[in-house]
């Protein structure tokens, strides 16, 4: 049977339980470190250094019981959701995994899967308890665009109580801060907030234009979290939103990646504890259109060399491609075929502005269980041919009655779809299943 996505929380307790009371927990944090000037907080947005005192105050999370609630893809059948969609299951959340070295928590932060990654309004208590029951492989608290100006500081601390109150495991924790580029000091408010939060896990720094935009955050990590070996990096995705972004990435990637002690075209680090590491470029279509003059047509071929080129820049330095938004969240059919060709490009996974749209995005970046068989047939064929036969390439009859020659590069394709199918918690066929299949 399966469970209503309503009945799986990731957050214990309650998001407006923690706001309810936010007012009197600030109070005795700040009468512990002996301020009093607390009586204006209701009346207008706390000032800079008491947000970072409080943050600072609060950074050891209290221990909060995970829900006991079996997740939904728990009963699932291993091919398709039990919902009757023909959908697979969505990816599983793991349990927390044993220590591991820095490389081995390095690689894990890059290669995580962000099929979807959906946006939630920092200053709506609302819509970010209604994120809790989502799927998304990431949810982002967004301080930026769909915050007004005159809620920014009160979205700052809801977003601060939200990463607080999240109970893992669950999906990743990233937040959209101001940008850099254009408002230093919102970030910088945005920064001093969020960083001494240890539930935190990702950052999206949008309007990226230099480097200068992503070395302000690692120094704020650098001197605001606290950092353990072997500590998970804190995850950095960059949003491309201009022409110049777009040009410029390859040397803002590597002049990040030389700051935080990596190689700069691997991103393979030196030896000493990572703070951040860069996993990702995301489109940003709306404000690229508006800084190139642009116009965003339906079928998208206006954009379909930015797309491609971004693409392109991030599978060169070994990261992840986040599509943009598909603004029409009412028609699946649409976005599906939206994120399709994304898929096709080369992109990993797609922004998501309504919960509706994060089960048909996911299906549509999980490889199809048709591929998964025909990859593990690849996988297991070659290592047979390679042991018994001494072969580096061979033949593979296809379904149809053809026959396809599989040499080390085909073979890499089926290791990165067998690869996204574990990911995605689907069924990935044994060899003996296989033997039973010829």
């Amino acid at each position: 049977m399966e469970v209503e996505a309503s009945s799986r929380p990731w957050c214990s307790p309650s998001i407006p339980d923690l706001l309810l009371h936010r007012h009197i927990s600030a109070a005795m944090v700040m009468r512990r470190a002996g301020k009093t000037a607390l009586a204006g907080l209701s009346r207008q947005p706390p000032s800079r250094s008491g947000l970072r005192n409080l943050a600072i105050a609060l950074r050891t999370p209290t221990t909060r019981p995970l829900s006991t609630t079996p997740p939904r893809w728990q009963n699932a059948n291993h091919a398709d959701a039990a919902s009757g969609t023909g959908r697979p299951a969505s990816a599983p959340r793991s349990a927390k995994p044993a220590a591991a070295s820095g490389d081995d928590v390095q690689a894990d932060v890059l290669s995580r899967s962000r099929r979807s990654m959906l946006y939630v309004p920092g200053s709506s208590e609302k819509m970010i308890k209604k994120s809790q029951s989502s799927c998304a492989d990431t949810i982002i608290f967004d301080l930026e665009d769909s915050v007004a100006a005159h809620k920014k500081g009160s979205a700052r601390e809801t977003v601060f109580l939200a990463l607080e109150a999240a109970a893992r495991p669950g999906p990743e924790l990233a937040v959209r801060i101001n940008p850099p580029s254009s408002e230093r000091a919102l970030a910088e408010d945005d920064l001093d907030m969020i960083l001494p939060s240890q539930q935190l896990q990702a950052i999206v720094i949008p309007k990226v234009e230099h480097e200068d935009d992503v070395r302000v955050i690692i120094d704020k990590a650098r001197a605001l979290r606290r950092v353990n070996d072997p500590a998970p990096p804190l995850a950095l995705v960059l949003s491309v939103e201009s022409a110049a972004s777009l040009l410029r990435m390859p040397v803002i990637i590597e002049a990040v990646r030389e700051q935080l002690g990596q190689h700069p075209r691997t991103g393979e680090a030196t030896g000493e504890t990572q703070v951040a590491q860069i996993v990702a470029l995301l489109f940003a279509s709306e404000d690229y259109c508006a800084s190139t003059g642009i116009l965003r047509t339906r079928d998208r071929k206006s954009l379909l060399f930015p797309r491609a080129h971004m693409a392109t820049i991030a599978k060169a330095y070994g990261l992840a491609a986040i599509d943009m938004v598909c603004i029409d969240y009412k028609d699946e059919p649409y976005l599906v075929d939206e994120a399709t060709e994304a898929k096709q490009l080369g992109y990993d996974g797609k922004q998501a502005i309504h919960p509706v749209q994060v089960d048909p995005i996911q299906h549509t970046f999980n490889p199809t269980q048709e591929s998964v068989v025909r990859a593990a047939r690849i996988l297991h064929l070659y290592e047979h041919a390679s042991q018994t036969e001494n072969r580096g390439a061979y033949g593979l009859k296809e379904s149809g009655g053809g026959m396809t020659m599989i040499d080390r590069p085909m073979l890499l394709q089926a290791s990165a779809v067998v690869d996204k199918a574990r990911k995605a918690g689907m069924h990935i066929p044994s060899a003996a299943e296989l033997d039973q299949r010829e």
